[in-house]
């Protein structure tokens, strides 16, 4: 689960690492050869002349291999590989919470560069090319999410089953509010707290899903690749008054209040599966390694 996400989690500091293994052992070896090198530079200029009185001493200098340090080579790649790796966690998390903060939550399962592609359209300003995108990739794998989801939590089988009719039918207005209930109840089931409760007394998550505090605590160097949407402020979540800050206006509150009236759309339907989704991608992932054991 979460393939190939977390993967990069766990190669980035062993990679490192072995950068600095294999920059030391080039040094060494590099110093070790020095020597041979130089003879080698010696014997060069008489050997052209030599050449010039056997005509075949050509070809079978050349048939002799020259000395060359493979370490050097392959520690360029690695290097090369490991300023990949240190650009992709620094820009993943600002990439998730772009494109939370235009509604949308990135699919776990999906492929590592779709977060950078949609990301890279917003910043662009291409924003109805970023939702074109997304749309496509939920539509296409709304079906597999749902399978997810009912094999994930199967005590709620009959809720989801109705959700994916629901989308299936057209049906948006009955759908959203039902997935939202339901981003409430699975993070209660693993963790006993909620998504949409916020949390009041500890400044530091103020505001925020009360939920965040137990995935902190799970998640480890994880943490800082993936959760950047709960810990910052997204429309879904945020406070009535504080919505027309962000340039998607679906929000839990207005909706499940009656406030708004125009959510029911096949998108905004597409993205709450996204939050859904997520949440359970970390929940399901976080409980299977490392999620605190809640009694």
């Amino acid at each position: 689960m979460m393939k190939p996400y977390r993967e990069i989690a766990k190669i980035t500091e062993p990679m490192r690492k072995f950068q600095e293994q294999w920059a030391e052992q080039a040094r060494a070896i590099q110093k070790a050869i020095e020597p041979t090198l130089e003879l080698q530079k010696k014997l060069a200029e008489p050997l052209k002349d030599f050449q010039k009185s056997f005509e075949n001493i050509s070809k079978i200098y050349s048939s002799i291999p020259k000395f060359e340090n493979p370490f050097l080579e392959h520690l360029e790649t690695f290097k090369e590989i490991g300023e990949r790796l240190k650009e992709y966690t620094k820009k993943t998390p600002e990439y998730f919470l772009l494109i939370a903060q235009h509604g949308w939550f990135i699919d776990l399962e999906s492929e590592l560069n779709f977060p950078s592609i949609v990301a890279h359209r917003i910043q662009e300003k291409k924003v109805d090319t970023a939702n074109e995108l997304l749309v496509n990739y939920y539509k296409t794998n709304v079906g597999r999410i749902f399978e997810s989801l009912i094999k994930r939590h199967y005590n709620r089988i009959e809720i989801l089953e109705s959700i994916k009719k629901s989308y299936e039918e057209g049906n948006h207005i009955l759908l959203i509010p039902a997935v939202l209930t339901q981003v409430d109840g699975i993070c209660f089931d693993f963790t006993k707290k909620k998504f949409f409760i916020k949390e009041k007394k500890n400044e530091k998550y103020k505001f925020l899903p009360e939920v965040i505090a137990e995935l902190e605590k799970s998640a480890g160097n994880f943490l800082e690749l993936y959760l950047s949407p709960l810990q910052n402020q997204t429309p879904i979540m945020a406070r009535e008054q504080d919505v027309g800050m962000f340039p998607c206006k679906l929000n839990r509150h207005k909706v499940l209040h009656g406030i708004s009236t125009d959510y029911g759309t096949e998108i905004n339907s597409l993205k709450v599966i996204s939050l859904l989704k997520y949440v359970s991608d970390l929940l399901t992932d976080l409980d299977n390694k490392t999620l605190s054991t809640i009694e």
